[in-house]
């Protein structure tokens, strides 16, 4: 049995969170919570709470670097969570990962280029891309046998355009789960080295893998070191959204010189006063925690499927590799993007609409797993409900 409280429903009414406080009317103010942003409704780590607080003792919240104890425990984690070496790599850190893809395709790629994305995939992607000024160059995932693929011939064939210098993986995948194998990331890498394009991976839930299956940080692929930047935080993993502080990793010298450059004339360099505490007690105490996170995701996603499988099997539960986020083809129901967002709002589920992420994305849900079971069989009743009003 766990140590850790993964059970208690905390409310989180009125403390402005984007989640729960600008949800979609009629759940904002219903009580229900939102399946929606991608943050947790766990209480965070015992370790890092007494950390925070130790750190409000303090009372002089001043301007904050990353300094030598912070490196030591995010180099500490990497070594022994992913097997990967960052010590002296160039590390940048940013308010989010989103601020740094921003940052990336201002300064890996020039206007009017095109950048490659793999939907359907998290939004801010195109969002950094078109705000930019750069073209969306779609590679689109493959659903074949209720399992998403890359198409590597597609995949070529976008990366061998003369305009395109850039590419944005998500791994794991989100919204669909993957968690890429060795083998697929090595075809990515030795496309991207022939044809002279940039890889930012976005492994902001490198951490967040289900039983059975195996992150490979990209970093770590014979032939990626010079040609990647590897986008990590501890906000997904130990419920630290709010804290806004990522980790950014460029191992060749003169592609983080360009980065720098880009990153000091926006300010970005330093990091929220908090962040550093809760980062630090992350990676050097809170490991159990994250360990028991995992199994308690992991019985959300079974629960999930075996409900969708026996009450609602014309509904299909894209099996997750990784992440806590669940992805359910709801096409069967003939819905329009429109309709189908109507009927889950009329019956209280405030979810990620499918479309939101793009091509292939039309008639799914995104679910956000990371919440007490409760909360969870609470809106898969209302799941059922809704399907059998139609």
């Amino acid at each position: 049995m766990t140590m850790y409280d993964f059970s208690t429903v905390i409310n989180r009414a009125g403390t402005g969170s984007v989640k729960v406080d600008m949800a979609p009317e009629p759940v904002r103010g219903s009580g229900l919570v939102p399946l929606t942003i991608a943050d947790q409704e766990f209480a965070v780590a015992p370790e890092i709470r007494e950390a925070i607080i130790e750190a409000a003792n303090r009372q002089i919240y001043g301007y904050t670097y990353p300094d030598e104890s912070y490196r030591d425990a995010v180099d500490s984690w990497m070594a022994r969570r992913h097997n990967w070496n960052t010590k002296g790599m160039p590390m940048f850190t940013t308010p989010g990962v989103v601020a740094a893809l921003g940052l990336a395709v201002r300064t890996f790629s020039e206007k009017g280029e095109g950048v490659i994305i793999q939907p359907p995939v998290y939004f801010p992607f195109s969002n950094a891309i078109k705000s930019n000024d750069r073209v969306i160059v779609e590679n689109p995932l493959i659903l074949e046998d209720g399992k998403y693929r890359i198409d590597f011939e597609d995949f070529e064939k976008k990366a061998s355009r003369d305009d395109v210098h850039l590419f944005i993986m998500c791994s794991p995948h989100n919204p669909v789960g993957r968690v890429w194998k060795k083998e697929e990331l090595c075809r990515i890498v030795d496309i991207c080295n022939r044809n002279n394009v940039f890889i930012i991976s976005d492994e902001i839930h490198n951490d967040l893998i289900m039983p059975g299956n195996e992150h490979t940080v990209l970093a770590t692929i014979p032939g990626a070191e010079n040609n990647c930047m590897i986008c990590t935080a501890v906000s997904k993993t130990f419920s630290l959204a709010g804290l806004c502080c990522s980790n950014i990793f460029i191992p060749n010298e003169d592609m983080a010189e360009k980065f720098a450059v880009t990153s000091g004339r926006e300010g970005t360099r330093s990091i929220p006063y908090f962040s550093r505490y809760a980062t630090i007690a992350a990676y050097n105490r809170a490991e159990p925690w994250v360990d028991a996170l995992i199994e308690a995701v992991n019985e959300n996603f079974l629960y999930l499927y075996d409900f969708i499988d026996t009450k609602l099997p014309m509904l299909h539960a894209i099996r997750a590799e990784g992440t806590y986020l669940a992805w359910i083809d709801m096409r069967a129901l003939g819905l329009s993007d429109e309709e189908l967002e109507k009927l889950m709002l009329k019956n209280y589920l405030a979810l990620d609409e499918g479309y939101i992420f793009g091509t292939n994305g039309s008639g799914f849900e995104r679910w956000n797993l990371a919440l007490p079971k409760k909360l969870l069989a609470d809106a898969l009743d209302r799941l059922y409900t809704a399907v059998n009003s139609l």
